[in-house]
């Protein structure tokens, strides 16, 4: 869907990239409990620098402490004894170093940053040594910061400022050499992998806010774009391991790559030459060096010798500023032994701006490889924990290429796809790649945060709306891109998920109609702008929303989720008048719509929803059998379906699901006749594209295409990736049989690997085939809304087997934004029985929304109900309405 724009555009002018303070912090009591103990930091009595310890909760004064903001994020931890503050005796650096209570005095080492690892749980960071308040038999010590320094702190009151950080101004690089070329935006020059053999395969590793994610190769080699360098003109540090060629360069087929535990930004590479086997490993951690947050990166490299005799392979790290951990004196490795050699480099600040650590600083403050490995992921679990859980069936999926026990694939996917798209985002600002389109772009954000709020997360929501709604101001600078009016519609339905989700009316209230530099208001969006692009038949005036000039139905679908979700967050805030006029003009979109396309349709012969509303497919891009743009009105967030899901009653053509259904007919009729496989929706114009689950969407909407989510999801996995679950945004060719990475890989025909906006489309189409979450209204002003459910409508046929079981867990029903308390459900099916007589039984379990709960497996369409318990079958719509949490389903033979 998306091109760059064919002329470089001026880089954003430096004074437009807004950065203000954070949320104002606030003065709150607390205590604070160990993760790993569950006991309760004790101050075991008054005297003055006595050392605290840890003890069973018992409510005591001397386990309240006060926490009182202090200097920028950090705070004073007032003690029950009057006047004390929490100390690091000595205010020492070193490890081991008493955590103490002493006369308050306000210097660096009575102040602490709480560093979040999840809700309402924090390391406690000393800003004085960097190092975390830990408990080593039950004494209080600072020690680097690792899993077993978490403090669950209860009582923690998070900002109540409207105060909120812009987007971070980047230009033009870390360098800040205006005579280097930018290093961010869409179409930056950047570097391939040292040793790529001419194959781009290319993934990021970093940290959520980073300003410079770091690029990361096949051979194990990484660039780092926040190292005040250069390599090959480019601002950055190139780093890399010449143990990868031991032997000569690998082979085709030759080498595996993949991420641990199959979702965790540690990219692991590994061949074998000869007897010698050669596996290396790189992530990044985030530690606090001389009071500074820094983002490390981190490598091991491991020669493991199979032979009989000693081998000698040196590492051969290189790169500027790079650290090695351990000695030269392991390169000779015994027979049968292995050697590991970690290296460490620092690689961003953050964007405070302070020189990053090098030789002795970082070597003496970085924690060693293990600790650090142990930091990263439990910080990326503790993230993912906030998040819905899958449990799939690994039983094979038809048009996948055979892919590997699918369901594990997808649900390590989704959560490869949590991280990746936190890794992008740099400060406060959801960016949408790293390799390209490093920039917040207005055509992707709002999918992208949406997606981030149906998986469970809503850190730094209210900043990321703010943020994002700048890029639909008029004149935003894409820096390399081009700018599109759906982004614009579709901003609407990002705020009514964070607000169905939240109920923080009073937030989105403030930003209703306020006139302030966080871009249109909502009201201005849909009062202002939505009126000013309508042509004189009712329908959007011609566009650029798929990079041509055309009046695109996928356009005209975002502006009816816009008023859809309009109408539900006026509701919501008391502004009924605003709602009324909502649901009138979405009326009238939606039968100027049924007219025109119509019309179209009558005029030119066919029964399918066309790219244009006023042209058939034959007058305009869609007219070309592999420009995946022929799908376009089947695009997730702007389709029937999301249109559906926000609370817009579909009629007529609009609403007819067989008119998506011949749309895929169609198209993957010419695909298959030239010799494309199916799932593919073909590129621009080319193979495949990242975004082919994102054009199955509304196959949740159709009759035939149930499964196509599901499907496109896995036969991508299997078939195009770029990096370890990740993909370039369009493939112009297939996968080479050439290429090192063992595997089907397809490479570049341009855009960015990973990029946000389509991981985002295939965490929705996962979750809405699985359970969709949506809005419906009564009334004619006041409206009253529910949240209805739809479970299993996209569940493939072949996962309704006996002995089979599909759940979803931990799926937010509210999140409190103040507490980051949240209620949650879980639903799951599980089917029993033999093939002939199967009985699938829907449990619900939890926090429910409070809608009605349909049932809507495809098995319905093609199989047919014999009997519910627990519901109600109804065989016009093939649907099982829920009455109560467990629902016994006995489909027909």
């Amino acid at each position: 869907m998306k091109r760059p724009a064919v002329l470089a555009v001026a880089l954003l002018a430096a004074g437009f990239a807004v950065v203000v303070p954070a949320n104002a912090a606030a003065t709150f009591s607390s205590t604070m409990v160990s993760s790993s103990s569950g006991q309760c930091a004790t101050v075991p009595n008054g005297n003055s620098a006595v050392q605290l310890t840890q003890t069973a909760c018992t409510s005591g004064a001397g386990q309240s402490y006060t926490f009182t903001p202090a200097s920028g994020d950090a705070y004073t931890i007032g003690t029950f004894t009057s006047g004390s503050c929490v100390d690091i005796y000595g205010a020492s650096t070193a490890d081991n170093a008493a955590v103490i209570q002493y006369a308050c005095h306000g210097e660096t080492n009575q102040q602490f940053r709480l560093q979040p690892v999840g809700t309402n749980t924090f390391n406690v960071v000393a800003v004085s040594s960097g190092k975390c308040i830990t408990p080593v038999n039950n004494a209080l010590v600072q020690l680097p910061c690792s899993s077993a320094s978490a403090w669950r702190v209860p009582g923690y009151v998070p900002g109540t400022s409207d105060s909120y950080e812009g987007i971070p101004n980047l230009a033009p690089n870390a360098c800040k050499n205006s005579g280097l070329p930018r290093s961010y935006g869409t179409n930056f020059q950047t570097p391939n992998d040292p040793y790529g053999q001419g194959f781009q395969n290319t993934t990021a590793i970093g940290w959520d806010g980073n300003y410079w994610p770091v690029f990361s190769y096949l051979s194990g080699s990484f660039f780092a774009r926040g190292v005040n360098t250069t390599y090959n003109g480019l601002c950055g540090g190139m780093y890399s391991f010449s143990a990868y060629t031991y032997g000569g360069n690998p082979g085709a087929q030759s080498v595996q790559w993949t991420e641990d535990n199959g979702y965790l930004p540690a990219m692991t590479t590994s061949r074998t030459s000869g007897n010698v086997g050669i596996t290396i490993k790189n992530f990044a951690d985030k530690v606090t060096i001389n009071g500074s947050p820094v983002m490390l990166v981190y490598t091991r490299v491991s020669i493991k010798n199979n032979g009989s005799s000693s081998v000698t392979v040196p590492p051969g790290g290189s790169g500027p500023g790079l650290v090695r951990l351990t000695s030269s004196t392991l390169d000779t490795v015994a027979a049968g032994q292995t050697s590991n050699h970690d290296f460490v480099v620092a690689v961003d600040n953050f964007g405070s701006g302070v020189a990053l650590p090098t030789g002795s600083t970082l070597s003496s403050n970085a924690p060693n490889y293990d600790t650090a490995y142990g930091q990263m992921t439990s910080y990326w679990n503790s993230r993912l924990a906030e998040t819905n859980t899958f449990s799939l069936p690994n039983t094979t999926l038809p048009n996948t290429g055979n892919l590997a026990n699918p369901g594990t694939a997808m649900a390590n996917a989704y959560k490869a796809g949590t991280i990746y798209n936190l890794i992008m985002q740099v400060g406060k600002a959801q960016f949408s790649g790293a390799n390209n389109y490093n920039w917040i772009l207005n055509h992707d954000v709002p999918g992208e945060l949406t997606a981030k709020f149906q998986t469970g997360d809503f850190r730094d929501a209210r900043n990321l709306l703010l943020t994002a709604r700048i890029s639909q101001q008029d004149g935003w600078d894409e820096v390399g891109a081009n700018w599109y009016w759906d982004g614009v519609w579709k901003t609407m339905g990002s705020w009514a998920t964070y607000l169905a989700k939240t109920n923080d009316t009073a937030f989105v209230s403030q930003y209703f109609n306020d006139t302030g530099s966080w871009g249109p208001s909502l009201r201005t969006i849909a009062r202002v702008k939505y009126p000013a692009q309508l042509a004189s038949d009712g329908t959007l005036q011609a566009n650029f929303d798929n990079d041509s000039t055309g009046r695109w139905l996928f356009s005209n679908f975002s502006a009816l989720q816009m008023l859809a979700s309009y109408k539900y967050i006026a509701t919501k805030i008391g502004q009924t008048a605003e709602a009324t006029w909502a649901n009138t003009a979405y009326t009238s979109l939606l039968n100027a719509l049924n007219t025109v396309v119509g019309r179209n349709q009558s005029a030119n012969g066919f029964t399918y929803l066309p790219c244009e509303v006023d042209k058939p497919n034959s007058a305009n891009r869609c007219n070309t059998f592999n420009d995946a743009n022929w799908a376009s009105p089947g695009w997730v967030g702007q389709n029937q379906w999301s249109t559906m899901l926000s609370g817009g009653a579909l009629t007529g053509i609009m609403g007819d699901p067989g008119q998506i259904d011949r749309m895929y007919q169609w198209g993957f009729g010419r695909l298959s006749a030239n010799g494309y496989p199916f799932p593919t929706f073909g590129a621009f114009n080319g193979y495949s594209t990242a975004y082919n689950t994102s054009y199955s969407s509304d196959g949740l909407y159709s009759n035939n295409y149930r499964d196509l989510p599901i499907t496109s999801y896995a036969w991508q996995l299997k078939t195009t990736t770029g990096g370890p679950n990740a993909w370039w945004e369009a493939n112009g060719s297939g996968p080479s049989s050439a290429n090192p990475w063992i595997g089907s890989h397809a490479g570049p025909q341009f855009g960015a690997c990973p990029y946000a906006w389509p991981i985002a489309g295939q965490q929705q189409g996962l979750l809405e085939s699985l359970v969709a979450e949506g809005l419906a209204s009564t009334g004619s002003g006041p409206y009253t809304f529910t949240r209805p459910l739809y479970i299993g409508r996209g569940v493939p046929n072949s996962w309704i087997a006996p002995g089979q079981t599909i759940s979803v867990g931990n799926l937010t029903n509210t999140y409190d934004v103040a507490s980051g308390s949240r209620t949650t459900y879980g639903v799951s099916l599980a089917v029993s029985g033999s093939s002939g007589a199967r009985v699938v039984t829907v449990s619900l379990t939890g926090s429910l929304p409070g809608g009605a709960v349909a049932i809507q497996l495809p098995v319905f369409l093609s199989t047919g109900v014999n009997s519910v318990s627990g519901g109600s079958y109804d065989a016009a719509t093939h649907t099982v309405t829920a009455s109560a949490n467990t629902v016994t389903i006995t489909l027909a033979s």
